[in-house]
């Protein structure tokens, strides 16, 4: 019978400042497949020593394990944890391929030589990954990565009692941390028919590219692990890091040349995609949802064909922090300014949730602001409650509904982009989100790097709401003479359903609501677009 794998990258960065000197890295590589007491598998020693090897190129120092006892195991990450502690601005890298269980939503990786009779015993005679993240955590580097390339069904003959298939989520997540799966929680991850598992054989291909940020790294290997499942496997991602690094060498600046003067030209060229946004290549893609998907309504069809062209998004929505460094105003002074007649509570408070009691109108005013505070062409023209949108400029803007949904879907066809099903590991909705916002990127990232696109918050398009038109179209803006605007995405206290890819709805624009928020997006140099929006 064909294993199955599933595999787990953890980012736990420490808050500490990085000199500006390459770190110091160190990694501990453990692939466990001779197991006395288990089926034995065949890629975990060549998994582990083909991402030793490409972690060596990179400039790591690396200790590699195989068929491990647990004392093996502890003591390595013991001295793991013990060179980390020598720098605060060290790198540390954790690989284990082999077998694993959760129990009681804790997950434990599985010695070679374990013997487990039974779930009471687990504890004891298997290695805690929840133990080893705090004991890394604890040695205060700037960055540790954690990889888990595991059996996703239970290898043992009993049933642990959670009921749950493969492993759990982390809880308790630390702060700047990213968490990758394979493949999204609740489902399998192909083992492959070659040297290495599958999802480890796409991630080494990015592993030994060179110069590539940690987020393009692992969009990268998303990208092309879903493109070769054909959608059967999704790999998930999340994040408690806003930085950038680099597990290998940064990339060298360009070497300055001498040019002469240059007239300064009307639309600044923009520059590569900015830290913490995505560039979303363009395509075609069938925008709604067919008549036949649960809890469809009326206004996501007719179904038809849409081209959108290449543009920049954030990976993630607005957080509190961004909007008070470019708007001057808090959360709370957003609250009060809302309508008397909606709810006015405080729904998740702090840096890193989302920003939310912001009204279209002064979502656009932020795109504007932003433009400016990095010298770019604001997008947008704005006189009173009537805005133009001067659609070729280099500045921020708000994302269409077309191109919010081709974002969403990230290539998928189904009711989430998860599949046809969503859990609740993968979206913020009214039965898991505990009444509020929370934290961006928590939960994981769609295929191409983009975060919390199902739950948390609404978020704002540019275009007006109003019927599909029939027949197929390029970067449709909307409706051209309503009133409300576009929201997507669905909240936090909002319904499964509401969280769909396809599912729209539409607010006034100079409303505040308190799940409600925004994401911005960006033009792509070299992309135009005729004609330029003229309301």
């Amino acid at each position: 019978m064909k294993r199955i794998i599933i595999f787990t990258i953890i980012f736990l960065i420490s808050f500490c400042v990085l000199s500006a000197q390459e770190p110091q890295k160190f990694a501990l590589v453990i692939g466990n497949g001779a197991y006395t007491n288990l089926s034995r598998l065949n890629n975990p020693v060549n998994d582990a020593n083909d991402v030793g090897t490409a972690l060596r190129s990179l400039g790591f120092t690396v200790e590699i394990l195989t068929n491990a006892s647990l004392d093996q195991m502890e003591n390595g990450v013991i001295r793991l944890k013990t060179r980390l502690s020598s720098s605060g601005n060290s790198y540390g890298l954790f690989f284990y391929a082999g077998h694993a269980v959760q129990s009681d939503g804790i997950n434990f990786l599985i010695p070679a030589n374990a013997n487990i009779p039974s779930e009471s015993f687990l504890r004891e005679r298997s290695f805690s990954v929840q133990a080893m993240l705090r004991e890394l955590n604890s040695a205060g580097n700037g960055l540790n990565v954690v990889v888990l390339d595991a059996c996703r069904d239970n290898p043992f003959g009993w049933g642990a009692r959670s009921g749950s298939r493969g492993l759990s989520v982390v809880s308790a997540q630390p702060a700047d941390s990213i968490i990758v799966y394979a493949t999204s929680a609740g489902s399998t991850a192909d083992d492959g028919t070659g040297r290495n598992g599958f999802f480890t054989s796409h991630f080494l291909t990015q592993l030994r590219t060179p110069g590539l940020e940690v987020y393009e790294l692992f969009r990268r290997t998303s990208s092309a692990v879903s493109r070769a499942s054909n959608g059967a496997q999704i790999p998930a991602i999340y994040s408690q890091f806003f930085e950038e690094a680099y597990l290998g060498a940064r990339p060298a600046a360009p070497p300055a040349s001498v040019v002469p003067p240059q007239p300064t030209p009307a639309v600044q060229p923009t520059p590569a995609v900015p830290s913490g946004f995505v560039q979303i290549q363009g395509g075609m893609f069938i925008m709604g949802s067919p008549e036949n998907e649960a809890g469809r309504n009326a206004d996501e069809g007719t179904q038809r064909q849409v081209t959108v062209s290449s543009f920049i998004m954030s990976r993630y929505v607005v957080t509190q922090r961004e909007w008070r460094e470019v708007m001057s105003t808090t959360l709370q002074q957003q609250r009060d300014r809302a309508d008397q007649s909606q709810p006015r509570l405080m729904r998740g408070e702090g840096d890193n949730y989302p920003m939310y009691y912001v009204s279209w109108l002064e979502a656009v005013e932020y795109c504007n602001r932003l433009s400016q505070r990095e010298g770019l062409i604001p997008a947008y023209t704005i006189n009173g409650n009537n805005v133009t949108w001067n659609r070729n400029t280099n500045g921020y803007r708000l994302p269409t509904e077309a191109e919010w949904e081709y974002a969403c879907r990230a290539g998928t066809t189904t009711a989430y982009n998860t599949g046809a099903n969503i859990s609740d590991n993968t979206g913020w909705y009214g039965g898991n989100s505990g009444n509020a916002t929370r934290p961006v990127g928590q939960l994981p990232a769609n295929a191409w790097g983009l975060y919390d696109m199902h739950g948390n918050v609404l978020e704002w398009c540019w275009d007006f709401y109003g019927a599909y038109p029939a027949g197929a179209q390029s970067d449709p803006t909307g409706a051209s003479s309503r009133y409300n605007r576009v929201v997507r995405g669905g909240g936090w206290n909002l319904s499964l359903l509401s969280i769909r890819s396809a599912n729209r709805g539409n607010r006034t624009p100079t409303g505040r609501y308190e799940n409600n928020g925004f994401r911005v997006a960006r033009n792509v140099p070299g992309v135009t677009y005729t004609p330029a929006e003229v309301r």
